[in-house]
């Protein structure tokens, strides 16, 4: 699949999250008990392996448990069973006993505002740290708010707002940093400089996990993709692996203008064709097949050609082909709180 950033080099793994489970507690009322409560939606039995100075995206719909995954992978939500394991600075594998001392967190949203100046406020931050000045000058340049250093946070644009969370989330030098749908309300601009801010972390060999429910923004930022779907990591592993087992990879579209035999342009020629479209401004067909062979037969038959490109999945495609279930099927709603795991899992109670 094009268009999106892949290592040359094989990574380690220096984070590995095994069997993790964080359900959330929901009223279930019987008349003896009327404040009982049962295990609702949440992550259930998720394995998990983050790599140095790699990229994780992790993308679902909206209700599919990313922001609770990212709160048990920084440690502020416990987990319910499973453990964790990291090999950071050795090659051995050891139990974490505290993520927080390993982990960045960038929510969604954090409502900077006050009278209070940049690195005033990323210096109350750091006592907690323990990071000193020379590191919060450090970290205002490495985020590009060293000429805001004393600018007042109510002046701040939402693009410089992002800057300064993920400068929060980096105090104490962070070996993993999760981003919570980091690209919200962001232009383009300063979309493409904080991308361009979260590649120069991975390249220092921060393990980054990046959620989002938009799998087109990111394009050319991530190395891996994590499928998530009410609570379940369907699959996972490098964007190339994973199109391809989920059989989404080898897709074009080409397009041309004039009347055209496309039968008799590409016969003799093995490919499937997943869709044809035809009228007066032009023609295009998607397919799956060899591209340079359609494309050669096509121009050695004199046909006009407008466009040609390779068809990326979006994040239906994704979850439909990693779930079996038809797109009617997937909602892109939020889930309710009644929503459970698509697994049979065990139901607990607790009054």
């Amino acid at each position: 699949m094009r268009g999106f950033r892949v290592r040359l080099t094989m990574a380690e793994a220096v984070l590995s999250f095994r069997d993790v489970q964080h359900r959330h507690k929901i009223p279930a009322p019987r008349w003896s008990k009327p404040w009982a409560q049962r295990l609702g939606p949440g992550i259930v039995d998720l394995n998990l392996k983050l790599y140095r100075g790699s990229i994780l995206g992790l993308v679902g719909p909206n209700g599919a448990g990313k922001t609770t995954l990212l709160r048990m992978m920084a440690g502020i939500l416990p987990l319910q069973t499973g453990s964790v394991m990291e090999r950071i600075d050795s090659d051995e594998w050891t139990h974490v006993d505290d993520l927080r001392t390993l982990v960045g967190h960038m929510p969604e949203q954090v409502r900077w505002q006050g009278k209070t100046t940049v690195r005033n406020i990323l210096l109350e931050l750091g006592e907690m740290r323990g990071t000193e000045g020379h590191r919060i000058d450090a970290l205002l340049n490495l985020v590009g708010l060293h000429h805001r250093r004393d600018e007042q946070l109510d002046n701040l644009s939402q693009g410089m707002r992002q800057r300064l969370s993920i400068a929060a989330a980096l105090l104490g030098s962070p070996k993993v940093l999760l981003l919570d749908e980091p690209f919200n309300g962001l232009d383009p601009v300063a979309a493409q400089a904080f991308t361009e801010l979260i590649q120069r972390l991975a390249n220092k060999g921060v393990s980054i996990v990046i959620s989002s429910h938009m799998v087109a923004q990111l394009g050319g930022v991530i190395d891996r993709i994590g499928l998530l779907h009410r609570g379940q990591l369907l699959d996972e592993g490098p964007l190339g692996d994973v199109e391809t087992r989920l059989a989404l990879n080898g897709r074009y579209t080409v397009a041309g203008t004039g009347e055209v035999d496309l039968e008799e342009s590409l016969k003799g020629i093995e490919l499937d064709r997943i869709e044809h479209e035809s009228d007066e401004d032009g023609w295009s067909l998607t397919f799956r097949g060899e591209s340079q062979e359609v494309l050669q037969a096509l121009l050695s038959n004199d046909v006009a050609l407008s466009s040609w490109a390779p068809v990326a999945p979006n994040l239906v495609e994704w979850l439909c082909a990693a779930t079996g279930m038809d797109v009617q099927d997937i909602s892109l709603e939020v889930a309710s709180s009644a929503m459970l795991p698509m697994r049979t899992v065990e139901v607990g109670e607790d009054e």
